[in-house]
């Protein structure tokens, strides 16, 4: 019999055949091999299918379900409906998981018992080919988080969590109004906000995903990722209506703010302007703290850029070049936290005395 409790993986496709063999090796080679795949093929027109057929003769814990194209939350949760593992880890078609990203986060979740939910990890961006653009700083938030993750999103993407199923069940898996409402995208998002506002969260402080970024990708539709995003924060705030010191405004303002600098990105001064200004008269004081957060930023990923070509000119006397995801050190890079600003202190305190005061309705 294998060691240690059964672990469920499901994984929403939908004409991946491009990418979803690479997802799927990375999937086999865990070191945890008590493992329950499940492939959901969303209506792909491709090969997706027969791909996912051929590797189900290759790795007999591997299946495939089909059904007809219903989005990302309805294959996820076809895909937990069907099972049969406590817990649950879920990863796009498209990412890149290291070789010990299960049997790591299970041992904090079945460490920490029944307070902790969810168990998540940073994540490296990486390009088509699988080479690391970049490894965002960690915000390094374990235990209740709600209010950061209300205005931080501590995960940041889909492929990053294992869960208990038990909890996934109470909660009533993804909810498909973002589809509904033409917002499709940040079902997980909302799924990781009624979790933080009924159990605590933990983290493996190793970047053990890959997030792929790729013209193709759902993430790449920045306008409704920001739409999908704000309205997934709408429901969640109303959800927690009567936790203290949770304003709307302070919360959905961060999508504004995303909004001017896409406008920036697309050379529409003009627009980026104006809407900066709307959002001085709004809130001063909260639009320059913006500002110098974003300073910071930049800040940040300049001195990543310029430590890792002077590292690599000194070893090689050539150019940066990038490295497969694989080539990294999973621990690399883990001690770059982000800047302890005050508003992050604040909410890291306010986190500290939560305490949940109701549970959120079964979603239906």
């Amino acid at each position: 019999m294998p060691d240690g409790p059964l672990v469920s993986i499901v994984i929403p496709a939908f004409n991946a055949a491009d990418t979803l063999g690479e997802t799927l090796a990375s999937v086999s080679r865990q070191t945890y091999d008590n493992l329950d795949i499940i492939v959901i093929d969303d209506g792909s027109t491709d090969q997706t299918s027969a791909l996912v057929e051929d590797y189900c003769l290759r790795d007999p814990r591997a299946r495939l379900i089909r059904q007809p194209n219903g989005g990302v939350a309805s294959a996820r949760n076809r895909g937990i409906d069907a099972s049969q593992g406590a817990f649950v880890a879920f990863i796009d078609a498209d990412d890149l998981w290291h070789p010990t990203k299960i049997a790591k986060q299970l041992k904090v979740l079945t460490t920490e018992g029944g307070k902790v939910a969810l168990v998540y990890s940073p994540f490296r961006i990486i390009d088509v080919d699988g080479r690391v653009l970049a490894s965002p700083p960690r915000f390094g938030a374990s235990g209740w988080v709600l209010y950061r993750h209300f205005h931080l999103n501590l995960i940041g993407n889909g492929s990053s969590i294992l869960v208990r199923k038990d909890v996934l069940e109470e909660i009533g898996g993804f909810d498909p109004v973002l589809r509904n409402a033409g917002a499709e995208g940040c079902e997980d998002l909302l799924l990781q906000l009624r979790i933080a506002a009924r159990y605590q969260f933990g983290e493996v402080p190793e970047y053990l995903v890959g997030y792929r970024r790729h013209p193709k990708s759902m993430s790449s539709n920045v306008d409704q990722m920001l739409r999908s995003g704000a309205l997934a924060m709408r429901i969640a705030l109303s959800e927690c209506a009567g936790v203290p010191h949770l304003t709307s405004r302070a919360v959905l303002n961060r999508y504004e703010w995303q909004r001017l600098r896409n406008a920036i990105r697309a050379r529409q001064i003009g627009q980026a302007l104006r809407h900066l200004w709307s959002q001085f008269i709004c809130d001063p004081k909260l639009t320059a703290l913006a500002c110098w957060n974003d300073l910071c930023l930049i800040a940040l990923r300049a001195d990543d850029i310029l430590g890792s070509r002077l590292a690599t000119e000194a070893s090689a006397g050539m150019r940066e070049t990038r490295r497969h995801f694989y080539d990294f050190d999973p621990a690399a890079g883990s001690d770059r936290t982000r800047p302890k600003l005050q508003a992050l202190r604040r909410l890291a305190r306010l986190d500290e005395g939560y305490q949940p005061t109701s549970r959120i309705p079964r979603q239906i």
